[in-house]
């Protein structure tokens, strides 16, 4: 668990602690406007933001048929929302920028969080006030490199884990549970909480209740929240928020052990990061600054269609084992293992 919300909150850690190498480049940004700031590290940690909130919107069935009432599952879940090669870098647009331009590079090109090093620089201008006196100033800095995750070997991604509790109660119904009570490991804390409901709804329609498959809607809401602290007596801190609601037709076939299924829906997923509290930067200088809550991203656009393909093996009585894949704006490979009494 501590090596899971370890690698949950490796965005945070690169960030929201100060102490990092990018320490300089991250205080330049926002002094240049906290807005352009919020603009730029938006873009800068996209990957990680999409890739957890697809994950998170994996994992909820295994066949599209629910349990007998009072029938349950316990299933543990792995969902691996892979990130594209071409989100190791994005595109740095002049417009949305009012004090922060880039310079001295070939392309508009710019490394985001999982991508590797860069040569670029980017000019910080403006008027600043010093001692009664407008001042016009420009400053270059270095753009933030990457953390070169893109050059590991092997598909990038977030792994985002689920447990979750499948209960049958009425007219073919499941109520789908997921929750984990605050975990803290050093200065992280982690909590997530998820509810769905998954029904039967082909015995609705004349006729097709003879056919020889099952076929169920289901609907499911999960957000995680991911905490770390920066100063604990300064009350300084960063969060991480993640939720993402499924939408989902399913259709499987029980051949004796063997299970395959299908998805068809939509997901809509939502992420927030922000760092709260009071912070100085450039202390003891004339160009000393004094910023409250600096950064405040809310992620969008990493939701929408998805088609799921896999398939359920039963292992023993009561245990199985489900392997899927999704395709989606971040594909997700899921993996889990459940207990199951009918």
């Amino acid at each position: 668990m501590k090596r899971i919300i370890t690698i949950l909150s490796l965005a945070i850690f690169c960030i929201a602690n100060i102490q990092t190498t990018k320490a300089q480049e991250f205080e330049s940004l926002i002094q240049s406007s906290l807005g352009d700031a919020n603009t730029y590290l938006k873009d800068y940690m996209n990957p990680f933001a999409a890739s957890l909130g697809n994950g998170l919107a994996n994992g909820w069935y295994n066949t599209a048929k629910p349990h007998k009432t009072l029938g349950f599952d316990l299933t543990v879940n792995m969902n691996f929302a892979v990130i594209p090669d071409a989100a190791s870098q994005f595109e740095f647009v002049a417009s949305e920028y009012n004090n922060l331009r880039l310079i001295n590079s070939s392309d508009n090109m710019l490394p985001t969080f999982t991508g590797g090093s860069t040569e670029a620089q980017l000019e910080i201008f403006g008027s600043r006030e010093i001692d009664g006196q407008t001042y016009d100033f420009e400053q270059a800095i270095g753009a933030p490199d990457g953390f070169g995750l893109s050059d590991l070997p092997g598909p990038l991604a977030v792994p985002t884990p689920t447990v979750q509790l499948g209960v049958g109660i009425v007219k073919n119904t499941d109520l789908i549970l997921r929750l984990t009570p605050e975990v803290n490991v050093g200065d992280l804390s982690f909590r997530s909480f998820g509810l769905g409901v998954k029904h039967d709804f082909k015995q609705w329609i004349p006729g097709m209740k003879l056919l020889p498959f099952d076929l169920s809607a289901l609907v499911g809401f999960n957000r995680i929240t991911t905490t770390y602290q920066i100063d604990q007596a300064a009350d300084q801190f960063a969060e991480f928020n993640a939720s993402a609601t499924t939408v989902q037709a399913i259709i499987s076939k029980k051949l004796l052990f063997f299970t395959p299924y299908a998805g068809l829906g939509v997901n809509i997923v939502n992420s927030n990061f922000a760092m709260k509290g009071d912070y100085v930067f450039n202390q003891g200088t004339p160009e000393e600054i004094d910023v409250t809550d600096p950064v405040d991203i809310a992620f969008d656009g990493a939701g929408g269609p998805r088609f799921t393909v896999g398939a359920r093996v039963k292992i023993l009585w009561v245990l199985a084992l489900n392997v899927d894949y999704t395709i989606q704006k971040y594909n997700t490979l899921s993996v889990g293992l459940g207990l199951n009494i009918r």
